[in-house]
């Protein structure tokens, strides 16, 4: 009876066991798996996030300048002694921008030039539902896991140009790298008045905005017309005479989002950028313009910029960003 007893105790502890190992086994393959599912995402479903969030970063902007006054503070000077303003825009925007980006896809990892402040007071919306703007384009779809994308934003480019009321220069970027390999790229001008001429963005082999599909290019592309920074310009007009004669044209503009637009619309022939600059400013470009077949080097190093997370935010190599004839302008560069 002892010994009948004793084996009908271990049968009942030895089901209670397999019972208990059977429910952490689901358990724990139900978090395995909605991990594996939170860390692989749609791209597309990622570009129309990028795309509404700079939109609503621009919305952000325009509120605030909206205003009858707003504080401009400084973040210091640059190298070349120019001073370096933060407003209140560029804080709204980053947090606008950011947070929204990170309620969508928690798991991705978003560089941007400004930090949270006061993002509490900020209300983050559900951009996931902007998918639906994408309808009229036939996009593929493509999964890629979290840990090989960098998202970079610039909350407000050119916030020198927007507290002087230049606003023709002021945009608002995103950038999608994977492997440190720039995909996405969206530049919003919230300013621009033009229905067709205030969103460009695209997904490199998949889609590009209708905008960047009709552009021109120049007639005479070796005929140099350079782009260079209005504020940051360093020696380039100098160079630039030596390496392409006193005749070459070069034009002042603020803001790196305005010049790649530039640079991709045929108006200039290139980008050139000698002194350092923060890769948040030049992502969304350099995915735009090497989407449409255009090439971005580091000038010095003719090497191409890498933008993973764990890479370096400043790019000391200088910038050349060209539509054609890369080669060419390196080697006028290089002569110098």
């Amino acid at each position: 009876m002892h010994i009948r007893m004793s084996a009908r105790t271990r049968k009942t502890v030895l089901c209670g066991i397999i019972i208990i190992l059977s429910m952490l086994y689901l358990y724990t393959s139900r978090i395995l798996n909605t991990n594996v599912q939170d860390k692989n995402i749609s791209l597309k479903l990622l570009l129309a996030t990028a795309i509404r969030a700079a939109k609503i970063g621009g919305s952000e902007v325009i509120a605030v300048h909206n205003q009858a006054n707003f504080e401009v503070q400084s973040k210091g000077k640059t190298k070349e002694g120019i001073n370096d303003p933060v407003t209140e825009a560029d804080y709204k925007s980053h947090c606008a921008m950011y947070h929204s980006l990170l309620e969508a896809f928690p798991s991705i990892t978003v560089i941007s030039e400004e930090a949270s402040k006061n993002c509490d007071k900020v209300t983050v919306l559900d951009i996931k539902n902007s998918i639906n703007n994408l309808n009229d384009y036939n996009i593929k779809d493509e999964i890629v896991n979290t840990d090989d994308i960098t998202v970079w934003i610039d909350p407000l480019d050119a916030t020198k140009e927007f507290t002087e009321n230049l606003l023709q220069y002021v945009t608002t970027m995103v950038c999608v790298a994977v492997k440190g390999k720039p995909i996405m790229g969206v530049i919003y001008k919230p300013f621009e008045t033009k229905q067709n001429s205030s969103l460009f963005w695209t997904w490199t082999n998949h889609a590009i905005s209708r905008n960047l599909q009709v552009l021109h290019k120049l007639e005479d592309e070796k005929m140099p017309i350079l782009i260079v920074s209005r504020s940051h310009a360093g020696q380039i007009h100098n160079i630039s005479k030596i390496a392409f004669g006193a005749d070459a044209k070069i034009i002042s503009a603020a803001g790196a989002g305005y010049k790649f637009l530039e640079v991709v619309s045929g108006n200039v022939t290139t980008y050139v950028h000698m002194t350092a600059i923060k890769k948040w400013d030049i992502c969304a470009g350099t995915a735009i313009l090497t989407a449409l077949g255009g090439t971005v080097t580091q000038l010095f190093d003719k090497q191409p910029i890498s933008f993973g997370p764990n890479d370096s935010k400043v790019l000391t190599q200088g910038l050349l960003a060209t539509l054609s004839n890369h080669a060419w302008y390196l080697d006028k560069f290089s002569n110098i």
